[in-house]
């Protein structure tokens, strides 16, 4: 009779535990529905992309060092030639998909990714990288800015930055757990294996781009009274754009002054395996940017976005060269958390802000230029990293990216919160 009861609670306990599983999914899935097909459908795209691209982030550098004998200083220059061609790429593909449309260049990108990570495991040196890198970077200044611009699209001013996070969730779930499969997949099989599934993977997003709508708004589809309240915004979203551009610039040198040696930083203190790698970037990116997105988007809802993103910069400022000074990986991994949660926080209020003060008609234009400057920093910083390395030392790009991250600052100055406005607005009617 005991061993009957007992087994009883098993299975009561495992089917309770599905009945969570299942509510928790249904929930989920009610959540993003609630936000449209679109926004479900770029999520699983979302989703699908960065299992595919931080795969290889473990072990990416230090395959074009060692495996392919590339310098410090080529190293960083492998990394900015695919930015820059994709910061060449994001200001073209705003503006057209603006014009012609997103779903057709949003497919065409999508298409173009597939290829490069097939052909990153065949190169005999790291000069053959270099098409295929250059050929990413395009693929990604075509699809990026279109994707943040569909999300704004589909979305209302109420529901925009609970949209952002929930796409940004995807996408970082992905994010979190890739790295870690990619490192233990590239000590189980290979540090070259991890480019095959890389390549299913895009090859996998390729049909789901075919299920986005047309989104692109017209200039004249806004409400008469909405299209009244951003007249003053619209007259000068230039000087908005340029100023979010700045913070772009900006931060995309301080991450990109350590993204390509943080992986050799790592091997070369601890003498870890890819997998332990892959792990400090699930936990220290992955996951330190997930649990802050639902409350980044309450924190953008709530408060005065430019001061959210005020302190979120200065905040996570010291954490990024601190995590240089790691004594062993436990440490490493909870600065790098730190780093990554407390700047993340910003990302929804960052980005509802610069899509609230433009225009609805330029969504795609501005996702462009915003995601070219954020390229261009990043490109700088790729190429400064591996000179700096080289020059001053293992340090010295750990220092470059601190500074950079905390006068991220300044441009805030020139920026207004465009909620007071509306509420003054609503007040006079």
């Amino acid at each position: 009779m005991e061993k009957v009861l007992t087994r009883i609670l098993k299975y009561s306990t495992a089917i309770l535990g599905v009945g969570r599983l299942i509510w928790l999914g249904a929930t989920t899935l009610n959540r993003f529905m609630t936000y449209g097909r679109d926004i479900l459908i770029l999520s699983a795209i979302f989703l699908v992309n960065s299992l595919a691209i931080d795969l290889i982030i473990p072990i990416w550098p230090i395959y074009i060092k060692d495996s392919l004998g590339a310098s410090m200083t080529e190293l960083g220059l492998v990394f900015s030639l695919s930015n820059a061609v994709a910061a060449l790429m994001q200001i073209p593909s705003g503006f057209l998909s603006d014009k012609y449309g997103r779903k057709r260049l949003h497919i065409l990108g999508t298409l173009l990714a597939v290829l490069p990570p097939l052909m990153y495991a065949f190169a005999s040196n790291w000069i053959d990288l270099v098409p295929w890198v250059m050929l990413s970077g395009l693929a990604t200044g075509l699809y990026l800015p279109i994707r943040w611009a569909i999300v704004a699209d589909v979305s209302s001013t109420e529901t925009m930055a609970s949209a952002y996070s929930w796409t940004n969730i995807a996408w970082l779930i992905g994010s979190t757990t890739a790295p870690f499969i990619g490192g233990l997949v590239a000590d189980s099989y290979g540090i070259q294996f991890p480019f095959f599934v890389c390549f299913l993977l895009r090859f996998a997003a390729f049909p789901l781009a075919f299920l986005v709508q047309e989104t692109r708004r017209k200039a004249c589809s806004k409400p008469e009274d909405v299209k009244n309240e951003k007249d003053e915004s619209n007259n000068n979203y230039l000087l908005i754009v340029g100023l979010f551009s700045l913070i772009n610039i900006i931060q995309g040198v301080s991450i990109g002054a350590t993204d390509p040696v943080i992986p050799i930083l790592v091997v070369s203190k601890f003498q870890v395996e890819y997998t332990f790698i892959g792990i400090m970037y699930a936990l220290g990116f992955g996951v330190a940017s997930i649990v802050v997105q639902i409350p980044g988007a309450k924190c953008s809802n709530l408060f005065d976005r430019r001061k959210v993103m005020f302190v979120t910069f200065v905040a996570s400022s010291p954490f990024f060269l601190l995590l240089a000074y790691s004594r062993n990986m436990l440490e490493l991994i909870v600065l790098m958390f730190l780093s990554n949660a407390i700047l993340n926080i910003h990302w929804s209020a960052y980005q509802t802000l610069m899509m609230d003060a433009t225009p609805s008609s330029k969504w795609g234009l501005v996702n462009g230029v915003a995601a070219t400057t954020w390229w261009i920093g990043l490109m700088a910083g790729n190429a400064l990293s591996g000179i700096l390395w080289d020059t001053w030392g293992e340090f010295a790009p750990f220092y470059v990216s601190s500074v950079a991250m905390a006068l991220s600052v300044l441009p805030l100055l020139g920026l207004k919160e465009t909620r007071a406005k509306r509420a003054h607005k609503l007040e006079k009617l």
